[in-house]
């Protein structure tokens, strides 16, 4: 049985026009940064004449010199200090020297809190930074990102709105994780008629000791309001909500609330001294899609009444 099993697969492979072995690559170039604390396994591709893959399975590895590293011979690496290694891959008579740099991560920081888009606008920088585990930046790593791509789109670590919504961005390096929140709004001249489940971006100029206000729909489901500074205006105009109950916030440019009937938001601009240009910007605002449960936040909307 098992010579049959081989003479099919033997056929199957010239069918399919591939050919033995002929280069072994590892990572790039045959770099490969592992940022990891934990084993990983070293990326193999087995090439044959053609540049097709072929199965790995049968690729042997060694640590050769540099870092001393461990490094099983199926090509696990441990990498539990910075430093560079060179371990040894072989295939028959093929072989290829594989440069490890060993960068080990201890966290990503992710700077600032939830990144507020309005669709249309230009891409914004997703900041992180890898650190070490004395808090030093890694300048190399290997990351991968996970996010929702009807939402927001990420081009070489700029992200862009393309729907509004909600979504995050999940950052992997090594055995680390972080997330960015990302909040998107579409552009409206007015709240007057917003729907339950909307994000809307009312654009908002005004001159030092002016202010505007908009009518709110009575709650339940209750609101969320974000100010959103124009590219290069400081964060100078102030936010307040009138005939609502609203949660505590530090943050003068955020707020929670249950819009009583009459209620309104209100943006204004603090008189200040020496404040010559006028405060440019948007009012976000989020009506959420259901009334939540008190304490978990929990959509509430299939609740039946006692």
């Amino acid at each position: 049985m098992r010579s049959k099993f081989c003479a099919v697969a033997l056929f199957a492979a010239v069918a399919c026009g591939t050919g033995p072995p002929a280069r072994l690559v590892a990572g790039i170039a045959d770099t490969v940064v592992v940022n990891g604390l934990r084993p990983a396994q070293l990326p193999m591709q087995v090439l044959d004449a053609s540049g097709r893959v072929l199965p790995d399975t049968g690729v042997r590895y060694q640590w050769t010199s540099g870092l001393p590293i461990a490094v099983s011979t199926r090509g696990v690496v441990t990498c539990p200090h910075v430093g560079d290694a060179a371990v040894r891959a072989s295939l028959g008579t093929l072989a290829t020297s594989i440069l490890v740099r060993c960068r080990p991560v201890h966290e990503i920081r992710v700077v600032g809190g939830v990144l507020n888009l309005v669709v249309g606008d230009p891409p914004q920088d997703l900041v992180f930074e890898a650190v070490d585990s004395a808090g030093r930046r890694v300048t190399e790593v290997a990351a991968r990102v996970r996010y929702d791509s009807t939402v927001v789109a990420l081009e070489r670590w700029r992200i862009r709105a393309r729907a509004p919504g909600r979504a995050a961005v999940e950052i992997y390096i090594g055995d680390q994780w972080a997330y960015y929140p990302v909040h998107v709004f579409e552009r409206a001249s007015t709240v007057d008629g917003i729907r339950p489940g909307q994000h809307l971006a009312v654009p908002v100029r005004l001159a030092a000791g002016e202010m505007r206000s908009w009518q709110l729909p009575a709650s339940p489901p209750g609101y969320e309001f974000n100010l959103l500074p124009d590219h290069g205006t400081p964060p100078t105009a102030r936010l307040a909500i009138e005939g609502s109950n609203c949660e505590r916030s530090s943050d003068p440019l955020s707020r929670w609330c249950f819009a009583l009937p009459g209620a309104s938001v209100v943006v204004y601009y603090p008189r200040q001294t020496g404040a010559v240009q006028p405060w440019s910007g948007s009012l976000g605002v989020f009506l959420e899609p259901c009334p939540r449960r008190p304490r978990t936040g929990v959509c509430a909307r299939d609740e039946s009444p006692p």
